[in-house]
């Protein structure tokens, strides 16, 4: 109760002092967590999780890049906020007070249920705290102790030990391809109407390995998917760095691909034709042992298809740095396909008929990429997942669903994986970044494969 209470105190005390109403200040305070709950309500139907701490991080990308998320907010919201915005001024301006003894009042109010919520915080963010239960937190301690907790929480996360690179073996392929597509997924899962990828059907019939990707998200937060597979912690290990673990990544650079695999691989390439400052990408790749970093300012307007690049400008630059690069890993994040879906984009009546058009150019740009590796003859291993699914549509929130989606490895010039299991294996983000180590490193004697009712377990672990 005192998490409950506490904040809203401080809340209510901090306008009282700016104020000097105390029926502006009990406005604010419950129009703030008006605001809050709805906001967490909205992204719990669409994306089926709750407010976390750190969707608060998204004010300062909001305040850098805007454009990216008005794009998401319909024009009368806009409005509306806009007329809200002022209204809020006026009632300020009209109710203000300039009583000093009632702001004096609300300062010292403000100041002890402050210090008290500082202490009772402190109290219960101590390093073994329990391990973060998103729905369950909610649930029975409330959203805003919650958002608190976790906050506080993770502040005080202890560092994870730094990882070595792995030594060189024979064997390894000469090239690694990972592409991360935006919001690929499996039409027909989505609606039965809908056709299957064709080229993910010959690339399942071919690869080397394949089957659903579980990431921790649904409909957003590319992030968490792009560091699994980049870094390789499991949300069990990030404990509350789970949330946004871009947020603290620089701190563990040593876990990430390109530095793992350096005695493989001369050549480090990160391409996403976006802003490389959204989520300080920028900052974050080399620091991960990317050699080059290449962002939206390479491509052109006639390279868009739709809001974003296409995977098609994306495929061409692809192709002509396979020609000129022998030795490499290149890891790519697509963004043609990102929402939001709106209805009329590319002229559909609906966005979710855009989406099913934008997954199917997604769809090319796997097989475009295996036949260009297969004509080359060169030994290149080539993974492609999508980071999540698309959010089409509000759906009722269910706690522990899983939204899978596709992966596949292929290495088609490789003699050595013949004979490998066709039947679908599960991941995570994580175990597919142990997955790639560990076919590079080890080589098919790296898998340890299981058939039990259809399903095939994968052996993890360096």
């Amino acid at each position: 109760m005192p998490l409950r209470i506490l904040p809203i105190l401080l809340l209510n005390s901090l306008f009282l002092l700016l104020s000097g109403s105390l029926l502006f200040s009990l406005f604010m305070g419950a129009l703030l967590m008006t605001i809050l709950v709805t906001g967490s309500n909205l992204k719990l139907r669409l994306l089926n999780e709750p407010l976390v701490f750190t969707d608060l991080a998204l004010v300062s990308a909001f305040i850098k890049h805007p454009a990216f998320y008005l794009q998401a907010v319909p024009l009368i919201t806009r409005i509306m906020a806009i007329i809200g915005s002022a209204g809020l001024i006026l009632i300020l301006i009209y109710t203000s007070s300039r009583s000093v003894t009632i702001r004096l009042e609300g300062g010292v109010v403000a100041l002890l249920s402050g210090a008290l919520l500082w202490i009772i915080l402190e109290r219960k963010s101590r390093p073994d705290s329990p391990a973060p239960a998103l729905w369950a937190d909610v649930r029975d301690k409330g959203l805003l102790p919650t958002l608190m907790l976790y906050t506080c929480r993770w502040e005080r996360e202890s560092p994870l030990p730094a990882q070595s690179p792995l030594s060189f073996v024979q064997g390894a392929p000469e090239a690694v391809l990972i592409i991360q597509c935006e919001s690929f997924a499996d039409p027909t899962c989505l609606n039965p109407e809908w056709q299957a990828l064709p080229e993910l059907e010959k690339s399942r019939k071919e690869a080397f390995l394949w089957g659903e990707l579980n990431p921790s998200g649904l409909g957003a937060y590319t992030m968490r998917s792009e560091y699994g597979v980049l870094c390789g912690e499991s949300d069990q290990v990030l404990s509350y760095r789970q949330f946004d673990p871009f947020l603290a990544a620089t701190h563990r650079s040593s876990h990430a691909l390109p530095r793992r695999l350096e005695y493989f691989y001369r050549d480090a390439l990160f391409l996403h034709p976006y802003d490389l400052r959204f989520y300080g990408r920028d900052r974050l790749m080399p620091s991960m042992g990317f050699t080059e970093i290449v962002g939206g300012k390479q491509f052109k307007q006639s390279d868009h298809y739709g809001p974003y690049v296409s995977d098609r400008a994306l495929t061409d630059f692809l192709l002509d740095y396979l020609d000129h690069h022998k030795n490499f890993l290149a890891y790519c994040v697509t963004i043609e396909n990102h929402g939001p879906w709106k209805n009329g984009r590319l002229g559909q009546k609906t966005g979710s008929e855009s989406w099913y058009t934008h997954v199917r150019h997604s769809d090319a740009m796997l097989g475009t990429l295996r036949e260009a590796i297969k004509a080359s003859g060169r030994d290149i291993m080539l993974v492609f997942f999508g980071d999540h699914r698309p959010a089409l549509a509000a759906v009722p929130p269910v706690e522990g669903l899983e939204r899978t989606t596709p992966y596949v490895i292929l290495r088609p010039n490789s003699e050595d994986c013949s004979g490998i299991t066709k039947l679908p294996v599960k991941l995570t983000p994580a175990e597919l970044h142990e997955t790639i180590l560990g076919i590079i490193s080890s080589g098919v004697g790296y898998f340890s494969i299981k058939k039990d009712n259809k399903q095939a377990g994968v052996k993890t672990g360096d």
